[in-house]
């Protein structure tokens, strides 16, 4: 029996390309995220103490390295790490967080990375990562992370 040609099954995917220009407010299915630290104000009101804005280019960085796999290892408020989500991380879990963000650190540097970050039979939507934006990021978070450790609060991710 010999198989008939399928156009669709066939027919190469459209590959686009996340645009940097459109960072500040990027198209699904690409996206940005934030990481806050924060405490309790005597009222009972969540008190941001730090922020830290990650940019499409960093956050898909993250779930492509691992990094987001990793971080929902540790023991998490409100459920894991996740698009459209948010979680917590107790100050007791910062000292591993910032290991993991160090680590991340270390294991990219220097070199080229794409990723896919969503995708169909017909179109698949992929980013090259811009290191040094990545790296930058990165930096931030650890600092974050370790200050907040330091100072006993907790740190939200909307990643």
């Amino acid at each position: 029996m010999t198989a008939h040609p399928d156009p669709k099954r066939d027919a190469p995917r459209r590959v686009v390309w996340f645009d940097s220009a459109t960072s500040d407010a990027p198209s699904p299915p690409f996206r940005a995220g934030e990481v806050t630290s924060f405490d309790w104000g005597d009222d009972g009101d969540v008190l941001t103490r730090a922020r830290v804005a990650v940019p499409p280019n960093s956050l898909h960085a993250l779930y492509g390295h691992g990094v987001v796999e990793a971080l929902n290892r540790l023991p998490l408020a409100l459920g894991p790490i996740a698009p459209e989500a948010e979680a917590v991380l107790r100050p007791t879990a910062l000292s591993e967080a910032s290991r993991l963000l160090y680590e991340a650190d270390r294991t990219t540097y220097g070199r080229t990375w794409e990723f896919t970050v969503a995708g169909d039979d017909e179109i698949e939507y992929r980013i090259a990562i811009d290191n040094r934006e990545y790296q930058r990021t990165l930096s931030r978070l650890q600092y974050l992370v370790v200050l907040a450790g330091r100072e006993g609060r907790a740190v939200r991710l909307r990643l």
